[in-house]
């Protein structure tokens, strides 16, 4: 009886170190992402401790590099923002199935522009984060693939400039480099968008 008492005692006693060792991890996580969602796209573990309301040494335990905050990231983002991507159409036909891509996109785009800054700072030296980007960058090309009547082989020229169109290098371009608010940025891209599909009928 005694040995069973002292066992359950064990059990609950390292049950509750596993909670708030999860709960410590996630909060360094969350802070994390806040703070470049603020606009640091470096946190220091000082700035993340601070932000999680956790001390210095146990950003330390749970994350031994810095490198594994950025992996937890770009995972937390995948998981976010796949299933937009794998939503099925509402509309029908080309054009009309490419208006609602950079609708969907623009979207996103928004909202991933801080983490995609901190990401492109960082991919450099982090392998992760490059297999990532590129796997990422497969996935949206195969959306556009099957929407488009025609593909990269066939089309080359008129293929890369519909997809330069709608990326997110173009969005940066114009929300950060020229300053551009989201709904101007969404018009530029529009109107791009229009002019190739001109040139397609022509």
């Amino acid at each position: 009886m005694t040995t069973e008492i002292n066992e359950e005692k064990l059990s609950s006693k390292q049950d509750g170190r596993k909670l708030r060792t999860d709960d410590s991890r996630q909060k360094i996580v969350n802070a994390f992402l806040q703070l470049v969602r603020e606009g640091n796209i470096a946190p220091s573990a000082e700035d993340i401790a601070k932000t999680a309301n956790v001390g210095l040494r146990t950003v330390f335990r749970r994350f031994k590099e810095m490198e594994l905050l950025y992996r937890e990231m770009v995972i937390e983002l995948e998981n976010k923002f796949a299933p937009e991507v794998a939503k099925p159409w509402k509309t029908t036909g080309m054009e009309n199935q490419l208006q609602e891509l950079l609708e969907r996109r623009s979207v996103m785009y928004e909202e991933l522009m801080p983490y995609r800054i901190a990401s492109n700072y960082h991919k450099h030296h982090s392998a992760f984060i490059q297999q990532a980007t590129a796997y990422w960058f497969s996935v949206v090309q195969k959306n556009l693939e099957n929407i488009l009547p025609f593909n990269k082989s066939n089309e080359p020229v008129l293929f890369n400039a519909i997809e330069t169109a709608l990326s997110f290098e173009t969005w940066l371009q114009l929300r950060v480099d020229q300053n551009i608010n989201p709904m101007q940025s969404y018009d530029i891209m529009k109107l791009s968008l229009t002019a190739l599909l001109q040139t397609y009928k022509n």
